[in-house]
């Protein structure tokens, strides 16, 4: 017998292991009800779905731990001869958590083989706490209000929420949060359908060392996997006649084996799938409390056939626009043409690939397509609305092997597994007009224009004829005609609209271009400010002005393993990820600008050296000289080269084009070099990855091609390859117990490579002379290291030191350390010791490679129970994050560095940004059904980004980011959980907390940069300084049968003595979710800015966020009711119940406007101030329209994304069997 049961043991293996960062762990012990005495050599098996995932055998004390286990809730069946078998059901599993479970088992004489149920009641305090946090199951997020797995996490203590959106954790930065599906880190969506969610962990401090390349918290997503028994369900939603939103959803899931097991594996399936699938569509998805506000339909139709009025002035327009009145527009609940389309998919397949290994494939996909809305286009030009396509996805196969101990082995190392997985994400987007997309000379087309012109002569002097004669000086345009097209109809207008006003009237009005523009009339690719209303709204027809696509890919192999030696659950991991990001991006309107620019250009000059004299007949002169036009090889564009060969013209010659008598078809992007499309740093286009003509770089462009590289014709090619960083991961961590304590203490290691160029100084883009080299301007001060730089009185021929530097520190000539290198300018500015000084352009030799980052990551976290009832927990954790964003290197932004102005530009050699965690808390049980916790925490952030001054670089000074941002939290948070008692299920926390710092994002400082403000560093509350934060999740529910509560109704049966009771309620419940906070902080202003037309400067009132919103609260319900449908012949058991949920579900119950931002100068979310300030009424009646303008104005000014969304109600239905 005995040996029987060591074979089955052998079998009862996992088919369903995960990678070891979405695995949480089973321990427990076996013992006699009776005598108490442990039992050796049990069987333990878990099973999912009616499919075993995992087993073992009780050791000689009892003992068992099963793992890994993939998050879920599992039944637990535990045999032994002699005694009773016993299944616990619906135990919870964790990741990243030992679950504590004993099994008592009563003995028996008799062999039964029906199992002794017994419900899992998850325990209260959970041993291991060793991270802080929350977890949510399938089965109570289905209950809940909201899909999505961020709706989860913002029930969970310290997590901030607005609006029923995820923000930062703890007082992190929002992007200090990583999340993860199934292990594999997300970049893009992490969209999953609701069906398919299996839990949703929340980690917000005591991370464990698996996780990296975070400072924030942990989303950790884990979905279902496969079942023995095939399953299917179905969902719909919709808003229809409830609101105004157009909202709809339809959901499909279905699972079961494809292979099932036979003999000893019966009970299992060796090959198995999850499928889900959601697909919503929303008419306006985030509609508007305040409403969107639109010009009547037959405005805009009048408006779109006739855009101009006359200034009845003899000459000029108007656009019609401008005297547009609130009678003209109407406010409707809904944004038109915003339309979404959103298509969620999750699958897994699970292989059973022998009865110690398994392998698992999975994927997710989520694609959204639709139109965006554009604020500035609701009122007049929704109908060109541009286009958004967006897909992401992800796969991962991943193997897993477990190493059996027998069960009477006395071996120190036990349960030995180990863990390779594999996975592959891609996100593709592309933004375009949803008519011409890549058609890019379509945009800006207005129509054919055909210009006239005749030479322009003056009368000169000439010493060799002795008199005065006319002689050709350029050529003068004499007319202009157009000729409308339907392709970009509306614009046609614009101009038609504009011939039409001043018809028979060519000399003052249309004789030229600029007459035509100045009228108000368009040409092809310039607007000259008749594409806006008083710069608040965009006119009619005008194209959105942009194209652009993006792909990002990331690579990832992970390779975990684990061993218990000991009390030891030793356990080690590695992970490395290559990503690839490449973009492209067009000016598609300026490309006609860019056209009149290059082409001809080489034939402007006159060929003064040739003159032809007009003669008569008689080969008389005439008086008169012209000439041809100057062929200037060196001049001409490549753009211009190509378009006469595709016309059939002379490539040399000297043929005039009339760019705007051709139409778009005519021109192709790749006719222009890059040059021509960077135009000197005021670009047309941008790219990465890709060439300036929008196709894919092969293979992979050095740094130094970028300013070398040249084609056939000799012109810069100007490649740019893909930012490719690498990231490398390795950690060690040991989790062990003694008695009820539980340590968990890891050390993790990060290598970060970006692998790209970085200025070897970032205060020269020149290279320059070190204290070492100089040594022809006279001795240095003795306080001067070698490597210092040196700068001097003239950068071509210095002759005296003026001053050094070493890094940001600054020295005058006797060494003295300055504070402002202004101090050590020249009449011309900043002058380094230069290397060359001929040198005329940046290159690549200012340039050196990145230097790896290596970051060391100590976690120390314990939970120390006091009692059954009680316990504390603590933990000390050091984070750092990779730089997330203006930290890409571009080229073209250091080539072109004259023309950034006050743009700030990427840093390539930014470095990590880290946080230190520090956390004390306490877990009280109250009584049998409730629990209350108590934490508080202290954050330390450094080397957060921030933009920076490069003050005294040279050539120029210029804005770029640093890391110089710091930051401190602190905080408590209060949770209580009260565990299903009679009805009702609660969970609710608050937090208090205070989160300041230097800065609230990477930009926080650029208004003070672009003032020229010193780059200060002021510790202020910051953006996300909510002081108290309150969330519960409160679920009331009745059940059926002798559980049934609720009210009835009882009625006697005709005819009979019996008695029918009706349960109203029965399988009814109501889940409501809570979220409410106090008013994040903002800068009052103690001056009125126009802030829709950029009229007027803030004057700081108090201190930087020294003023706070209103508070904020939100609930979001779901009633629903299960309703359970017997199939099958009536008295038969053979048909399988149809499960059926009918819910409503509303977002935002009390309609709550909640105010998320507010004008500084007023607090007010609707008036920044400006119409009733006496500074600026001079301007507002000195409008074309001042009523109009004053109404469209405050139309603009209440802008509606400063409050919350409205209520949302929905109607659902879902059945599954």
């Amino acid at each position: 017998m005995l040996r029987k049961l060591l074979i089955t043991a052998a079998v009862l293996i996992t088919a369903n292991m995960m990678a070891f960062s979405q695995s949480g762990t089973l321990k427990g012990k076996i013992t006699d009800k009776g005598t108490n005495e442990p039992i050796p050599f049990a069987n333990i098996i878990i099973e999912q779905g009616g499919k075993q995932s995992g087993g073992t055998t009780s050791d000689f004390d009892g003992n068992f731990t099963i793992k890994p286990i993939p998050p879920g809730k599992y039944d637990v069946k535990a045999t032994y001869v002699g005694y009773k078998p016993i299944m616990i059901t619906n135990l919870v599993i964790v990741a990243n958590q030992i679950t504590f479970q004993d099994v008592q088992m009563e003995s028996t004489a008799i062999n039964i083989e029906t199992f002794e149920v017994v419900d899992y009641k998850v325990p209260l305090i959970s041993k291991d706490q060793t991270s802080s946090g929350g977890t949510m199951t399938s089965e109570e997020i289905s209950k809940m209000p909201g899909r999505s797995a961020q709706a989860v996490a913002i029930t969970v203590g310290g997590v901030f929420s607005q609006d029923g959106s995820m923000g930062s954790i703890r007082g992190a930065r929002s992007d200090g949060t990583i999340t993860y599906v199934d292990g594999v880190k997300v970049r893009g969506s992490s969209a999953v359908p609701k069906a398919a969610i299996e839990q949703v962990t929340v980690i917000t401090g005591g991370t464990p060392a698996q996780y990296g390349d975070a400072t924030g918290g942990i989303l950790s997503i884990s979905t279902k996997g496969a079942s023995r028994e095939f399953g299917m369900g179905f969902e719909g939603t919709t808003s229809q006649f409830l609101d105004k939103f157009g909202y709809n959803m339809l959901a499909l899931n279905v699972q079961g084996p494809l292979i099932k097991g036979r003999d000893s594996t019966k009970t299992t399936a060796l090959l198995g799938y999850f499928i889900a699938a959601e697909y919503t569509y929303q008419k306006d998805p985030r509609p508007f409390e305040t409403g969107n506000w639109k010009a009547l339909d037959d405005v805009v139709e009048r408006l779109e056939k006739n855009p101009l009025v006359p200034t009845g002035k003899g000459q000029g327009t108007y656009t019609a626009g401008e005297f547009l009145r609130n009678a003209d527009l109407e406010n409707i609940p809904y944004k038109l043409n915003s339309a979404n389309n959103d298509l969620n998919l999750s699958g897994k397949i699970d292989v059973r690939t022998s009865n110690t290994t398994n392998l698992t494939f999975g994927g997710t996909w989520q694609s959204n397509w639709g139109k965006e809305y554009v604020r500035d286009y609701s009122l007049l030009n929704w109908k060109k609305n541009p286009e958004n396509t967006y897909n992401s996805w992800r796969v991962y196969g991943r193997f897993t092997q477990r190493f059996n101990t027998e069960a009477n082995s006395k071996a120190t190392i036990k349960n030995v597994f180990y863990s390779i997985q594999g996975d592959y994400s891609k996100t593709t987007s592309v933004t375009q007009d949803p008519e011409f997309k890549d058609d890019l000379f379509k945009y800006g087309y207005v129509g054919k224009m055909k210009t006239y012109s005749t030479r322009s002569y003056e009368k000169t002097y000439i010493d060799s004829i002795g008199s005065e004669v006319y002689v050709h000086n350029g050529f003068a345009d004499t007319l202009v005609t157009f000729e409308q097209t339907d392709i970009n109809p509306i614009l046609s207008n614009y101009t038609q609209n504009y011939y039409d006003l001043y018809a028979g009237e060519p000399d003052f009005h249309y004789r030229n271009m600029d007459q035509i523009q100045l009228g108000g009339g368009l040409i092809n690719g310039v607007f000259l400010g008749r594409d806006n209303v008083y710069g608040l709204w965009t006119n009619v027809g005008i194209p959105y002005n942009y194209y652009g696509r993006s792909e990002a890919t990331q690579f990832g192999i992970t390779a975990n393993a684990s061993a218990d030696i000991g009390n030891h659950a030793i356990q080690l991991g590695f992970y490395y990820e290559q990503r690839n990001d490449r973009y492209i991006t067009y000016n598609p309107v300026g490309l006609w600008q860019s056209l009149r620019q290059q082409v001809n250009k080489h034939i402007i000059q006159l060929d003064l050296n040739n003159p032809h004299f007009a003669e008569d007949e008689n080969h008389i002169f005439m008086d008169t000289i012209w000439y041809d036009r100057l062929y200037s090889a060196g001049e001409q564009s490549l753009v211009d080269y190509n378009l006469r060969q595709k016309l059939g013209l002379q490539v040399d010659g000297t043929d005039w084009i009339d760019i705007d008598s051709y139409e778009p078809s005519t021109f192709t992007i790749d006719m222009f070099s890059a040059d021509e499309l960077l135009n000197g740093g005021n670009a047309y286009v941008g790219y990465r990855g890709y060439d300036h003509t929008g196709k894919k770089t092969k293979g992979r462009p050095s740094f130094d091609d970028f300013f070398t590289k040249k084609d056939a014709t000799g012109r810069f090619t100007r490649p740019i390859g893909a930012f490719e960083p690498i990231y490398i991961a390795g950690y060690i961590q040991d989790k062990f117990a003694f008695n009820d304590l539980i340590f968990n203490v890891g050390l993790r290691l990060d290598r970060y490579d970006a692998n790209q160029k970085v200025l070897k100084d970032p205060y020269l883009l020149y290279e320059a002379k070190t204290v070492k080299e100089v040594t022809d301007l006279g001795p240095h001060p003795t306080n001067m290291g070698e490597d210092y730089v040196v700068y001097v009185d003239n950068v071509k021929s210095p002759s005296s030191i003026k001053g050094y530097r070493s890094g940001s520190t600054w020295y005058n000539a006797a060494g003295t350390e300055i504070s402002d290198p202004s101090a050590i300018e020249t009449s011309s500015g900043i002058a380094p010791y230069l290397v060359n000084p001929d040198q005329k352009e940046v290159n690549s030799s200012a340039f050196t490679d990145y230097d790896p980052q290596l970051n060391f990551m100590p976690r120390i976290s314990f939970s120390f129970p006091i009692s059954d009832e009680a316990l504390f927990f603590a933990h000390y954790d050091v984070l750092t994050q990779r730089p997330s964003e203006g930290n890409v290197m571009n080229p073209t932004q250091y080539f072109f560095i004259y023309t950034q102005g006050q743009n700030a530009i990427s840093n390539p050699n930014l470095r990590s940004e880290k946080t230190i965690d520090y956390e004390l808390g306490f877990q009280q049980k109250l009584n049998n059904s409730s629990s209350i916790k108590i934490s508080a925490y202290y954050r330390e952030q450094r080397n957060m980004i921030q933009v920076y001054r490069f003050s005294g670089a040279y050539p120029v000074s210029y804005i770029s980011y640093n890391n110089i941002d710091f930051g401190t939290v602190q905080g408590f948070t209060g949770t209580y959980d009260l565990r299903r008692t009679g009805n009702i299920w609660l969970k609710a926390s608050y937090t208090l907390q205070f989160a300041s710092g230097t800065g609230s994002n990477s930009e926080s400082g650029l208004n003070l940069i672009r003032a020229n403000q010193p780059n200060l560093r002021t510790i202020t509350p910051l953006d996300f300084d909510r002081r108290h934060s309150i969330s519960a999740v409160i679920d009331y529910r009745y059940g059926e049968g002798k559980e049934y509560n609720g009210p009835k109704i009882t009625r006697k049966i005709k005819g009979t003595d019996k008695v029918k009771v009706i349960q109203l309620l029965k399988n009814t419940g109501l889940n409501v979710s809570i979220n409410g906070g106090s008013g994040i902080p903002y800068s009052r202003s103690s001056t009125v800015v126009g802030t829709q037309v950029g009229s007027g400067t803030y004057s700081l009132l108090g201190q930087i966020n020294g003023s706070r919103m209103p508070w904020q609260f939100r609930v979001d319900a779901r009633l629903d009711k299960d309703i359970i449908i017997k199939t099958g012949k009536k008295g038969e058991k053979t048909g399988r119940p149809l499960f059926m949920n009918i819910y409503l579900e509303v977002l935002n119950v009390l309609n709550s406007k909640n105010v998320l931002s507010v004008y500084r100068a007023t607090g007010n979310p609707g008036d920044d101030g400006y119409l009733t300030s006496a500074d600026f009424q001079a301007q507002i009646l000195a409008q074309t329209d001042s009523q109009a303008y004053i109404d469209q104005y405050s139309i603009k000014v209440n802008n509606p994304y400063y409050y919350s969304l409205p209520r949302r109600i929905r109607l659902g239905l879902s059945l599954a069997f």
